[in-house]
């Protein structure tokens, strides 16, 4: 037990704080008496702490190791009670903090620039041991809150394109995306900027830097999502000069033909040995010429007559509907 020389009662020693220029390690005041005391003379503190500016600068700096090292401990020993404390005063504050980032968004940006700049590798280090450690947690998140993250993407996006088309316009990352196309590209570090991706010119075979939106295109084309093949090109002339460039495998108004029709001659020859009509129902009209064997299985023999046979639309479609010999089985999709 101890008495608190403010109040004057007798409490126990757990409601104390630690004071170590004390003899028995102890502050002389009670906790409840500090806060108190912290409380209305607020304005005091402040004034005290304009006029020693320099004065506790220059003790923070000649004791750099000694505060972090206190403060490590003191963190490691509460963990808990500072989070409680956190939760607790961001939910009363809710408001409060709104208005302060609203305030204060162009500092905090500056603040978070600096600091991401001195503590690079820090932060790098950090991030592999929270995603390598946490996989199923961040895998949940994603899980559970996909279409709010999607949604929130698309509202950023249309608030913010001309920043969005800046930035497809930066230099593509090799961290992020090398590995996508790596497969298919040859791919490299650039000498001068290692964060930095290079690839090689479809056209001259030159090392460049491909914008994020190129690279991203390029992605798409290889996975069959886009258009085209959008290959990586150094620079206008190159595209120009380059044969597949802008090429179109099947342009306007060109139909795609899926049909194994046989030769004319072959037809020809089929119809005059069944005398013109169809070898089922006897039909004359609208004949066409069958493969007994499909031209898949027997393509060396597909322009023997002896495995052809006459039919009518009506009969030739009925011979199509079995399995193995339907026109979507025999379909060219080559």
């Amino acid at each position: 037990m101890k008495v608190c020389s403010e109040c004057g009662k007798e409490k126990e020693k757990e409601e104390f704080s630690k004071n170590k220029n004390s003899k028995d390690g102890l502050s002389y005041w009670c906790k409840v008496c500090c806060k108190e005391y912290y409380k209305n003379n607020g304005d005091k503190r402040k004034e005290y702490l304009k006029n020693n500016k320099d004065r506790i600068k220059e003790y923070n700096e000649k004791n750099k190791d000694k505060i972090k090292d206190k403060k490590k401990e003191y963190y490691e020993n509460n963990k808990d009670k500072i989070k409680d404390k956190k939760k607790e005063y961001n939910e009363n504050n809710k408001d409060r903090r709104k208005k302060y980032y609203e305030n204060n968004r162009d500092k905090k940006r500056e603040w978070g620039k600096k600091y991401y700049e001195n503590n690079k590798d820090k932060i790098k280090e950090y991030g592999k041991e929270y995603r390598r450690d946490n996989k199923d947690r961040i895998r949940d998140y994603y899980e559970n809150n996909g279409d709010k993250k999607r949604k929130y993407s698309r509202e950023w996006y249309r608030d913010n394109i001309d920043k969005t088309r800046e930035h497809f316009k930066s230099p593509a990352q090799y961290n992020i995306l090398a590995h996508q196309i790596s497969y298919a590209e040859p791919t490299r570090r650039d000498p001068e900027n290692e964060e930095l991706l290079q690839v090689k010119c479809t056209y001259c075979g030159k090392w460049f830097n491909p914008t994020i939106r190129s690279t991203r295109n390029r992605i798409a084309a290889l996975e069959g999502k886009g258009s085209g093949e959008q290959r990586l090109y150094c620079s206008d002339d190159c595209k120009n000069n380059c044969s597949i460039y802008g090429q179109i495998k099947y342009p306007k108004y060109y139909k795609k033909d899926y049909n194994r029709e046989v030769q004319s001659e072959l037809r020809d020859l089929v119809f005059e040995r069944d005398e013109w009509t169809c070898i089922k129902c006897g039909e004359t009209v609208g004949l066409q010429c069958h493969h007994i064997e499909g031209i898949q299985w027997n393509p060396i023999e597909s322009a023997d007559i002896d495995i052809c046979v006459t039919f009518c639309v009506k009969c030739h479609e009925e011979a199509h509907k079995d399995k193995g010999c339907r026109y979507y089985d025999l379909q060219c999709r080559n």
